[in-house]
């Protein structure tokens, strides 16, 4: 008999040409004349033929048996024994049941009498029965009759190893129960979706927000409660990110049992096994409904902040405006006032007790020689307030163009000092001292703003210190910088005050002994000027003792 000739298993209990076990199952030819005819030669290369059919049972990687009809095991493989973790002797002749957990055994039972009584081509066919052997858990069992012309027949039982497949299967099961049971108890809403794309996951807590049930959700169910407004927007990102398999987050508002909708994040990351193959997505859902109305209110605080902001600006600038109209209004006459009282000065000092009278100390003047400085003085007090104002003005509105020139501050600064005491010789009885560090360097700058400020400084130093005090003006130079100092003994500034001293029209209440009033924007107009040429104010005052601290950089920009 060659390879390719057709061949049947059969039941023998007596000697053959192999030496066998007494119970096996023998591969032979199916005429039996053909051994009759057989020479030593064809007799030995059956025989080697026979031996080569056994060897490929013995060790076909299953579990083969043949049983009786009442499932008495006559024969298994050697594979499939040591695979059950038994000699082949201890099987042959037992109970295949007796491998079989109880609660297979009447399984298996039925289906062989199914198998006995059914029609000889019948066969069972991917039954899945645990074991209770020592090594195998689960199998795959196929079993039909064979064919053969005794009484009783035999069931050939091929048992496929599945423990593996069971065990990863259970594994799987228990980690999608623990997905699921973590799922249902995360305090956010999560879902997942297949390599369709449909929805085929919704844990609890999605359910208990939407009031649905999980086979409403599924595929796309779950837009039915996404706001209409919202709908495409949702359906289009999660398309577009699912097509390039990409991480997506949307905002959109869901339906909540109630009947309201709130405000969703939805983050959606694709899904992949450890080989690399997509498997659908996996989201997460949480409300921000509360953000969203507070970002609603904060744009509505920030319009409306924004709305006020322009209305204060339309007022100040219509206030800047009316300031200005009138402050140039009222120049006119003031202007004329001043040529008025400049020609009556004239006029009186043709008569020579005027002058004598002028040269008296205040109080021992005649009326008419007090009532003329009196109106000399305030005129020029508001002629003054007038142009401080007119000044503050174009610098808030614009930025005032410097006219740079390189100074040496020895001889710049004795010169402003010597313009301020000729402007208040009559009014200034302090003692002004001028101290100038050796070797300073030549500084660039406005040398018109400057001179305004350390002007506008001394006089306000003046008119804060008690007649004989000494008035200290310095100049040195502080790491790359120069500082000016204007120093006066007298009146101390509450610290209280120190931070609104620099606004317009602002005046430190109860703060003036002598009574020589203010306009108020003498200080502002020195903290806008000192801006302007790049430098830094800064004021200490206690043990009454002011000290205004002025820092320029050597060379300023225009």
């Amino acid at each position: 008999m060659s390879r390719n000739q057709q061949s049947s298993w059969h039941y023998t209990r007596q000697k053959d040409i192999l030496s066998v076990t007494p119970v096996h199952l023998e591969v032979v030819s199916e005429r039996a004349t053909d051994l009759e005819l057989c020479t030593p030669e064809t007799l030995r290369d059956t025989q080697e033929e026979l031996q080569w059919y056994r060897s490929l049972y013995e060790n076909t990687p299953s579990v083969y048996f043949t049983l009786d009809a009442t499932g008495k095991i006559l024969s298994v493989n050697q594979f499939g024994a040591d695979s059950l973790g038994y000699r082949r002797e201890q099987l042959i002749q037992t109970s295949i049941f007796n491998l079989f957990e109880e609660s297979d055994k009447q399984r298996l039972s039925n289906a062989f009498k199914e198998l006995l009584t059914a029609s000889p081509e019948s066969e069972i066919t991917n039954w899945e029965f645990r074991l209770n052997a020592r090594k195998m858990v689960w199998v795959k069992v196929k079993a039909r009759i064979l064919p053969s012309e005794e009484a009783n027949p035999l069931i050939l039982m091929v048992c496929e190893d599945i423990t593996a497949q069971k065990q990863t299967e259970d594994l799987l099961r228990e980690s999608e129960q623990r997905f699921h049971t973590m799922a249902d108890t995360a305090p956010v809403m999560l879902w997942m979706s297949g390599s369709d794309s449909l929805c085929n996951f919704f844990n609890q807590s999605w359910l208990n927000f939407t009031g649905r049930s999980l086979e409403q959700e599924q595929g796309l169910g779950w837009l039915e409660n996404v706001h209409p407004e919202d709908q495409d927007f949702c359906l289009k990102t999660y398309e577009s990110a699912f097509n390039a398999r990409a991480k997506f987050k949307m905002e959109y508002r869901l339906k909540r049992h109630d009947g309201n909708y709130r405000w969703i994040l939805d983050s959606g990351v694709p899904r992949s096994t450890s080989t690399g193959n997509f498997t659908g997505y996996i989201g997460s859902c949480i409300d921000i409904t509360e953000r969203k109305l507070t970002e609603v209110a904060l744009q509505e605080t920030q319009e409306a902040a924004q709305a006020q902001f322009d209305e204060i600006e339309s007022l100040n600038r219509l206030k800047d405006e009316f300031l200005s109209t009138v402050s140039h209004e009222l120049r006119t006459p003031l202007t004329n006032m001043k040529m008025a009282i400049q020609m009556l000065g004239i006029s009186l000092k043709k008569e020579q007790n005027f002058l004598l009278e002028m040269n008296k100390p205040e109080t021992e003047r005649s009326k008419a020689a007090r009532y003329f400085q009196i109106l000399d003085n305030e005129c020029d007090r508001e002629i003054n307030l007038i142009n401080n104002f007119l000044d503050l003005q174009k610098l808030d509105n614009v930025a005032k163009p410097l006219v740079l020139e390189t100074i040496q501050l020895q001889q710049w600064l004795c010169r402003v000092l010597q313009v301020f005491q000729a402007r208040n010789r009559n009014s200034s009885q302090q003692q002004l001292q001028l101290n100038i560090a050796a070797n300073l360097p030549p500084l660039t700058c406005d040398p018109f703003s400057l001179e305004r400020i350390l002007i506008e400084l001394l006089t306000n130093a003046c008119k804060f210190s008690p007649p004989e005090a000494q008035i200290t003006l310095s100049a040195q130079l502080k790491s790359k910088q120069i500082q000016f100092q204007v120093i006066n003994t007298g009146v101390e500034i509450p610290t209280t005050e120190i931070p609104l001293i620099f606004n317009k029209f602002y005046r430190i209440p109860s703060n003036d002994p002598w009574k020589q009033g203010g306009t108020g924007l003498g200080l502002a107009l020195v903290q806008k000027l000192t801006l302007s040429l790049g430098g830094t104010i800064e004021v200490e005052s206690q043990s009454n003792r002011t000290c205004f601290t002025i820092l320029l950089p050597v060379s300023s920009e225009g």
